[in-house]
């Protein structure tokens, strides 16, 4: 369903929202894996006058915090330069973005698949959804499967990264290198991974898949677990404040987390302001960890996007960025 309609009307219909709920929560414990669930509410705090009013008196002073040393992963992840700004997606058209928002991944809606075939320990059955692009070579969703274990001795075709809404699981790489996760958590299995997967509480997940050329890396090619605290700001470069912002004084920061050949993986933050993006040279997607925004077309079309929503900006895309809250979120670019 598309909403066209000016984004002011949008920031001024959400000033009496309800707050809504989100899943992810990170994990308590990093030794002793175990789900964890709570709640996540956010509510506009200003009226959209008072909001754009406040923005044009807001007085910028650059960053000067240092980022601490990020918590160890599982595994040595490729360092590359931190993105500005908005990192681009693929998703709807050339024109327009894919947004799911958080509900749209609810566990009832996912569409059953049956037992996973092969499994040797319990009676794993899993059940998705995709996220609908119109770019061949990714694809998008959510999954879920219960309890079990199965060998995954194929190499995989594809780059897959994931966020981990709940549940705990591990992979272990070819050579028996075990990688445990929970909520939280990201995964990135490269493409010509294999090994075994272990789901040890029920796994509920938001997935994108990357399809691109064979890339050269060290072998074995091994899983990569990002601690979910690995997300936070603190560990983020400062980026410093958006020239082209057309209203406040945003400031962005962004943190590269994975390198491989097209695809790359990170976080990245914005505080409150708008400015526009121009025929984005790449595509992206991402899934909202905190904060609320609008994202508006270059045809006027609109959607509020909050904590637990995926989206996918397609190479090409032309439109608006509204940042309400403080925005957060994990991002995976292809070329």
């Amino acid at each position: 369903m598309r909403i066209i309609l000016p984004v002011a009307l949008f920031l001024s219909a959400i000033v009496s929202s309800d707050a809504f709920q989100s899943p992810i929560v990170p994990m308590a414990n990093r030794r002793a894996v175990r789900v964890a669930t709570g709640p996540c509410s956010l509510r506009a705090s200003a009226t959209a006058t008072d909001y754009l009013s406040s923005l044009s008196n807001v007085q910028w002073q650059p960053p000067t915090v240092v980022p601490p040393t990020p918590p160890p992963t599982s595994n040595a992840m490729s360092g590359v330069q931190p993105m500005n700004g908005v990192q681009q997606a693929e998703g709807g058209s050339v024109d327009t973005f894919s947004h799911a928002p958080i509900e749209n991944f609810a566990i009832a809606k996912l569409t059953p698949k049956g037992p996973r075939a092969g499994a040797d320990i319990g009676q794993p059955h899993d059940a998705a959804k995709p996220l609908p692009t119109t770019v061949e070579s990714i694809k998008a969703g959510s999954w879920w499967c219960a309890a079990g274990g199965w060998p995954s001795p194929n190499q995989r075709p594809t780059t897959e990264v994931f966020y981990v809404f709940k549940g705990a699981g591990a992979l272990t790489d070819v050579d028996g290198t075990r990688h445990e996760f929970g909520p939280g958590d990201t995964v990135i299995l490269p493409k010509g991974w294999s090994g075994r997967w272990d789901v040890l509480q029920d796994i509920h997940k938001v997935w994108i898949t990357h399809d691109h050329p064979n890339v050269e890396v060290a072998t074995p090619i091994r899983a990569v677990i990002v601690p979910n605290n690995a997300l936070d700001q603190q560990y983020m470069s400062p980026q410093g404040f958006r020239t082209d912002a057309t209203h406040g004084s945003p400031i962005t920061a962004s943190r590269s987390m994975f390198s491989a050949g097209p695809t790359a993986a990170g976080s990245w933050s914005c505080t409150p302001g708008s400015f526009p993006v121009n025929n984005r040279g790449t595509t992206e997607f991402f899934h909202v960890l905190e904060g609320v925004f609008f994202l508006t077309n270059s045809d006027g079309s609109a959607r509020r996007c909050g904590p637990g929503d995926t989206v996918v900006l397609p190479k090409g895309w032309s439109g608006h960025w509204d940042v309400i809250e403080t925005v957060r979120k994990l991002w995976v670019v292809v070329d």
